[in-house]
């Protein structure tokens, strides 16, 4: 059984909580927030002991797993004071953004080394809610690059609302890997979410373009198609839709779609507590780990180098290099 410490009563601490707690093999034994009015609720909704801080927490609670669902403008202190401290931690996205999740900048990525530096020399588990990984029509589309079911890859285009944003960041890269470069245009200072357009290339040739706004309905959140010399896929929406077909005439090989009534969006928190409650079980990395948060925290501070540049190609290699030259 694996036991877990909740710190944040709010929404998706809440969410994020039940599903570890409703898991056969895990429940929350403690939970922790500053807040008196939401560390109650909390305490009701799991029937157990709640802390007003961490300190508190860490004295009196052992503990296998700590799920740290705090706002990214502040993640980053008790994520190190955590792993200090020799705990286990599942944090949400993204890593670090200290203007909030759609306006991240490279001084994120400078914030976030340190504790990815710490993790990496700890020997702790630590990973993040890159939930979209356990959508099936997204995981559809990874496998035809794993396999090599596409034959020799292309390009790659994608685009999202930024309430998705994160999240299409991390399919890009646990599909395709990390590109070399990117370049953006968009201007960084506009006010809230700033409309973005991206092209990347990767080490192997294939190019790719990624556009975010949000300005566009939520009836297409997000979409993502990989094109191949032999067949291209596409996956698209939280409902979950996916196709597979042959390059040049778009005749169908494969589609499939999420049963009416059961969309792929609130089953996959559900399967990614499973993943991660597994992986402690079987001594395993989570599945997506401290790399996969560090990755999306550069890929999005090269867009923000590139896009107070003029548009500049940036090399993410060069972004990481800069952030954890002074950890």
């Amino acid at each position: 059984m694996v036991k877990c410490a909740l710190i944040s009563g709010r929404g998706m601490g809440m969410m994020h909580g039940g599903n570890f707690h409703n898991h056969a093999e895990a429940e929350v034994v403690a939970v922790c927030d500053m807040d008196p009015e939401l560390r109650e609720k909390a305490e009701a909704e799991f029937q157990v002991q709640g802390y007003e801080n961490i300190d508190e927490l860490l004295t009196n609670c052992d503990v296998d797993l700590v799920l740290l669902i705090v706002n990214e403008t502040r993640r980053i202190p008790p994520l190190r004071q955590l792993l200090a401290a020799g705990q286990n931690v599942f944090t949400e996205k993204p890593l670090c953004g200290l203007e909030g999740q759609f306006r991240l900048r490279e001084s994120d990525a400078e914030i976030a080394a340190p504790a990815i530096l710490e993790w990496r020399n700890s020997g702790l588990k630590f990973g993040i809610d890159f939930n979209y990984r356990f959508m099936h029509h997204f995981r559809k589309l990874h496998d035809d690059v794993a396999k090599g079911r596409l034959g020799k890859i292309q390009m790659v285009r994608a685009r999202a609302h930024f309430n998705c944003w994160s999240h299409v960041i991390d399919q890009i890269l646990w599909t395709m890997g990390r590109p070399e470069w990117v370049s953006v245009v968009g201007d960084p200072n506009q006010n809230g979410g700033w409309q973005r357009m991206i092209h990347m290339e990767w080490a192997n040739g294939t190019i790719g373009t990624l556009d975010g706004t949000n300005t566009w309905g939520m009836e297409y959140p997000l979409g993502i198609m990989v094109v191949g010399d032999s067949y291209y896929a596409e996956s698209w929406g939280l409902e979950g839709r996916y196709r597979r077909c042959k390059s040049n005439n778009s005749e169908v090989e494969e589609q499939w779609e999420a049963e009416e009534g059961n969309p792929e969006m609130s089953q996959s928190f559900v399967r990614m507590a499973d993943g991660v409650i597994q992986s402690m079980l079987k001594d395993q990395p989570f599945p997506a780990d401290g790399d996969a948060a560090w990755n999306e925290l550069v890929f999005e501070a090269a867009v923000h180098r590139s896009a107070s540049n003029s548009g500049e190609r940036v090399w993410l290699n060069d972004v990481e290099t800069a952030a954890t030259s002074n950890s």
